[in-house]
């Protein structure tokens, strides 16, 4: 019924007319909704978003709650977009799109992810490996977007490693340190450990041989310095499997499952085979990692990373390893379902441990209880 209307009176000494206008004002309804945006860090966003309604609703946006245009970067743009340019990890955050006119105001969330692989790392190894004190190992790496493929490039050298330990520690240098899941290649909305944490955790690994050596890694990520390197340390303690120095080693491709468990907490594992001399030897390992709960959680519930074209080499005269790993992270096949062993748990949603060692069926004598997984256990001389 709105419109102009004119009402218009006649006699015989002639006409008058007068014309009206009827406006009916309405609620500011959102017309066109921003959705959510997954970028690399540096590029440019914009956040759509439009609304009708009379009078016409004006358009704001916000940033949990606090205005964001007093950001240079930040700009309203004349169609009620929001555009960042330059964007920033920091960047990373729900905005939301306010409509507001006389009669009322609307508003719509959007997230917004910047994805953002450190260029550089650096840190310290120190332990001891087959009972061998190596004093401090240093670790330097560069990270590269791969030209043919869609996965970041880790490039690494640890210097000072003792010439008795050189070899074994080929075919460990990609689990030695965790820069290849700090800045592996994000696929669709998957995070990496930058992402994730912003590079400040903690990573415990525990990694067994199929010839019964155990090996533990501590691994402390410090952010990033002054110069934008990520900043680690390591600890190692324990023992591997030792071969000839001469021995062609092969690491073979392999995946890894990154799995919710908690506010802050991930647990991760997986198994692999390396070649020694063309003898294929399996092991295996997991993670627990801890870190600030309050930066959130994964996008999904398991989380799969893939590590290719791995190629290590020792260098004697040198005392250094150097290696190249090609790594990318993605949502898991499953990814929105928990794994065997786990049980989910709404409250995040999370995939909690299962203690299979609450019901007395599971080992005859004694169980122990690990994440995702038990173990049974024999009394001194017996064996299951």
């Amino acid at each position: 019924d709105a419109g102009d209307y004119k009402c218009v009176a006649t006699n015989d000494a002639g006409v008058v007319e007068r014309s009206v206008t009827l406006t009916l004002q309405s609620p500011p309804v959102i017309t066109v909704e921003p959705v959510g945006t997954v970028l690399e860090a540096g590029a440019t966003a914009v956040l759509d978003c439009q609304a009708r309604g009379e009078p016409p609703p004006a358009i704001g946006w916000s940033r949990q709650g606090q205005p964001v245009l007093g950001d240079d970067r930040v700009t309203l743009l004349p169609n009620g977009s929001l555009r960042i340019t330059a964007l920033q990890r920091e960047d990373t955050s729900e905005y939301e799109c306010v409509a507001r006119n006389l009669l009322g105001s609307v508003l719509v969330t959007v997230p917004l992810t910047v994805q953002g692989g450190p260029a550089r790392a650096k840190g310290s190894i120190i332990g001891n490996i087959n009972d061998v004190e190596f004093g401090i190992a240093f670790l330097n790496a560069t990270v590269t977007d791969s030209p043919d493929s869609d996965t970041r490039v880790i490039q690494a050298e640890i210097t000072n490693v003792p010439r008795t330990l050189g070899p074994a520690m080929r075919k460990l240098v990609s689990i030695l340190s965790p820069v290849y899941w700090t800045t592996a290649k994000e696929i669709g909305e998957a995070m990496n450990g930058f992402t994730l944490t912003d590079a400040v955790f903690k990573r415990e690994t525990q990694v067994e041989f199929a010839t019964g050596e155990i090996l533990r890694m501590t691994h402390i990520a410090r952010g990033l310095d002054a110069d934008g390197a990520l900043l680690l340390d390591v600890v190692v303690s324990g023992h591997v499997l030792q071969f000839q120095s001469v021995a062609d080693v092969s690491v073979k491709d392999y995946t890894e499952d990154y799995i919710q468990t908690g506010p802050g907490q991930l647990h991760a594992h997986s198994t692999r085979l390396f070649t020694a001399d063309g003898v294929s030897i399996p092991y295996t390992w997991n993670h627990t990692i801890t870190y600030d709960s309050t930066k959130g959680r994964m996008p999904f519930l398991v989380q799969t990373l893939r590590a290719a074209s791995i190629t290590t080499e020792y260098n004697p005269l040198e005392e250094a390893v150097a290696f190249k790993i090609q790594a990318s992270i993605a949502k898991g096949d499953r990814s929105n379902q928990c794994p065997a062993g786990f049980a989910l748990d709404l409250s995040g949603p999370y995939c909690s441990d299962i203690d299979e060692c609450e019901s007395r069926d599971t080992c005859q004598h004694e169980c122990r209880n690990s994440l995702g997984s038990f173990q049974c256990a024999c009394p001194a001389g017996y064996r299951l």
